[in-house]
């Protein structure tokens, strides 16, 4: 087991091997920008990677008592192997070992959203002793990807496929690439949109991190699509195929875009990009969001996608971390609270 001694270019290397990539478990969206400690640890066996997890540290110092987070991890489906549900349970196990046992940390378990896959690693989580979290936040919208385009627009639901027809009559040009220049520019109708929305929320700087993740290895490069209009850039898009399923990871616009219904022609786009491209089943589009949001996801899912409910998992025997980390997510929660107030006002 190796543990918090790999580098990030071993462990890009090591994770590209999986099924279940996910950006929150690289390197570069562990490395501190929520004000947390990057832990990780990844066995192998002859050499080569079978399971592995990037971890988020929450620690209170003195008491040496926190928080052990990890997020829609761990990684464990090989590409090149059948599914192996007996290794699921020794990732578990192996992170209780480290994180609860030995550095007496609280830890919570976010599986990634995958419709076939997520009922397994819940239903093995609960046999080995965790329990669900309250939060109801972590739940997905999902697009069928597999679908012919015929069968895709009758999965539409009904606005959704009227907004399309109508962003499709405005002739945007849709252009989908990773080259520096493409980041830039998205980068520049993400910050107007910040900027313009007053926006302010956790992870808000990511978006920064797209030049090195349109650089990682190709089973999990990261891809960005932009909306021109008269030959300027209106909206964008940023997306990857992360082993088994297409993520939306970052999206921008400006006020013309929304005039012009850019969004649903990129969304689009995209869309047919994965069906030609790659052989995900599944497009996964984030969280509700807001109403507005809400909506959007709710008629591109469609008849055919779903909203996927997701919980965490938690286990901790110690019980001075437990109280800790009480303190912890009330903290949390004042702050969201007064996060939604701003974005309110």
């Amino acid at each position: 087991m190796q543990i918090d001694s790999l580098s990030d270019t071993d462990w890009h290397a090591a994770l590209a091997k999986f099924s279940d990539i996910h950006y929150e478990q690289t390197a570069l969206f562990g490395a501190g920008q929520r004000g947390e400690t990057s832990s990780h640890l990844l066995a192998t066996e002859n050499g080569e990677p079978v399971f592995g997890a990037r971890v988020g540290i929450y620690a209170v110092p003195v008491l040496n008592r926190g928080l052990a987070l990890v997020r829609f991890g761990p990684f464990w489906r090989r590409a090149d192997e059948p599914l192996d549900r007996e290794r699921y349970k020794v990732a578990i196990q192996a992170l209780i070992d480290e994180y609860c046992t030995r550095r007496k940390l609280y830890l919570i378990v976010r599986p990634r959203a995958h419709p076939d896959i997520y009922p397994i690693e819940s239903e093995t989580l609960t046999e080995m002793g965790l329990y669900p979290g309250e939060t109801t936040e972590l739940a997905r919208y999902v697009v069928d990807s597999s679908l012919g385009e015929d069968e895709q627009r009758k999965s539409l639901g009904q606005q959704w496929r009227r907004n399309l027809k109508a962003a499709l009559a405005n002739n945007l040009d849709i252009q989908i690439g990773r080259s520096e220049n493409d980041v830039a520019r998205f980068q520049s109708v993400y910050a107007e949109m910040v900027d313009r929305k007053h926006l302010v929320y956790p992870g808000i700087n990511l978006v920064d991190l797209m030049p090195q993740l349109t650089n990682l290895p190709d089973a999990m490069r990261m891809r960005v699509a932009l909306a021109y209009h008269e030959g300027k850039p209106v909206a964008g898009l940023a997306f990857a195929v992360n082993g088994d399923v297409g993520y939306y990871v970052f999206g921008a616009s400006n006020d013309i875009a929304t005039e012009l219904k850019a969004g649903y022609a990129l969304q689009w786009s995209v869309l047919n990009w994965l069906r030609e491209n790659s052989p995900v089943k599944w497009y996964e589009l984030g969280g509700p969001g807001d109403p507005g949001i809400k909506q959007f996801k709710k008629g591109f899912a469609g008849k055919r996608g779903m909203l996927l409910p997701i919980q965490e998992f938690h286990y901790c025997p110690d019980m001075v971390a437990r109280s800790v980390v009480t303190m912890l997510f009330v903290a949390r929660n004042m702050r969201n609270t007064v996060q939604r107030w701003r974005r309110g006002n």
